[in-house]
């Protein structure tokens, strides 16, 4: 799948070809490509910050539609092998595992939303999702994608437990969710675990700063020439 972003609005989809219309601004649109092509970027399943960036430089602000969430108190079966847990062994994730509930979420839902308190970790088990930085004209830099696997909602575990992005559902989703009291619990009881799993919490936040400084980057070429 390739990524497009609308050159008039912003609008961001995953698809084979862009649409005819944006289904935002509901206009006939041209999409620019923003999928990197570029080794570092990690293969194509990621944007391009510096594409992303330079497509915002005349862009007015981004809206989203809010939709409700289905959830479920009932355990979850099974937890993805997230990023977040890498590292630990079948003993630590079957704690881990019966924490969790899952919840289900139409496109374009709004997950969470950036400065807001973060009380549970998100592990993704079907669909796409994406993490965007606001600016304060309104519009949302996406920073990353978030697939099958991956985890969002890191703040959960670090002080002052507000959230750094907002994360939309760039797909119909469903994700695990973790509260975070009784995960700080077990990760107190274990302090191997907690180790492991806040080294992994520095990887990710390295990545998504390096994304958001590229996409900076990117803007202020755009904006010079």
């Amino acid at each position: 799948m390739t990524h497009w972003m609308c050159a008039n609005c912003g609008y961001y989809l995953q698809e084979a070809q862009p649409p005819h219309s944006c289904p935002s601004c509901k206009q006939v649109c041209a999409f620019n490509d923003v999928t990197c092509y570029r080794p570092e970027c990690g293969g194509e399943k990621n944007i391009d910050p510096l594409l992303v960036g330079n497509t915002l430089g005349k862009l007015s602000p981004v809206k989203f539609t809010e939709s409700k969430n289905k959830s479920s108190n009932m355990p979850a079966a099974c937890i993805p092998g997230a990023e977040i847990f890498n590292g630990l062994n079948d003993q630590q994730i079957e704690k881990i595992r019966k924490l969790g509930s899952m919840e289900s979420y139409e496109q374009n839902a709004v997950i969470c939303r950036e400065d807001d308190e973060c009380k549970k970790l998100y592990l993704v088990e079907e669909g796409q999702a994406t993490a965007q930085s606001e600016l304060g004209s309104g519009l949302r830099i996406p920073i990353t994608m978030i697939s099958k696997g991956q985890a969002f909602g890191w703040s959960a575990l670090v002080p002052p437990y507000k959230l750094t992005a907002t994360v939309t559902a760039s797909t119909k989703l469903k994700v695990l969710t973790i509260d975070r009291d009784p995960l700080m619990a077990l990760i107190q009881a274990d302090p191997a675990m907690g180790l492991i799993i806040m080294q992994n919490i520095a990887t990710i936040i390295g990545l998504r700063l390096r994304n958001l400084e590229m996409e900076m980057v990117g803007l202020v070429q755009k904006n010079v020439k």
